[in-house]
């Protein structure tokens, strides 16, 4: 009688194979996108303005190529005006000359993230930013 329930039972586990049979799945290529190209960074274009064609101007002719500025500061013997946009800052110092008229004698730009590939043409790309049409 042992012997009967041990062959009946070792049937049924038999019959209960716990192994899956699963579908082939295709594989597919794991290349799910063309492959990109790198392209050479391209140099930014020359300034169309330079600093040097302001220099020793007086704020008239500042003004009329800049246009009015964001701040005008007075200070003993010069005045400073403040250019503001998305790309710069720009502090133009005027001091007087001989004939006490004051002239473009200092220009400071700021050195924004946006402007740190122009390699030594930062100051005059923030510059010509802000010329009028």
């Amino acid at each position: 009688m042992k012997l009967i329930l041990l062959i009946i039972s070792t049937l049924l586990l038999l019959s209960c194979n716990t192994s899956k049979q699963s579908a082939a799945i295709p594989i597919v290529s794991s290349k799910w996108a063309p492959e990109l190209e790198i392209i050479e960074k391209l140099e930014p274009a020359a300034p169309t303005f330079q600093i040097s064609n302001i220099m020793n101007l007086q704020k008239s002719s500042v003004e009329s190529i800049l246009g009015i500025p964001s701040l005008r500061r007075l200070e003993k013997n010069s005045e400073v005006w403040l250019y503001d946009n998305q790309f710069c800052n720009a502090h133009i110092y005027f001091y007087e000359n001989d004939n006490s008229d004051l002239h473009v004698d200092y220009i400071e730009t700021s050195q924004e993230k946006n402007l740190i590939d122009l390699n030594g043409k930062r100051a005059d790309f923030c510059i010509s930013t802000f010329l009028k049409d």
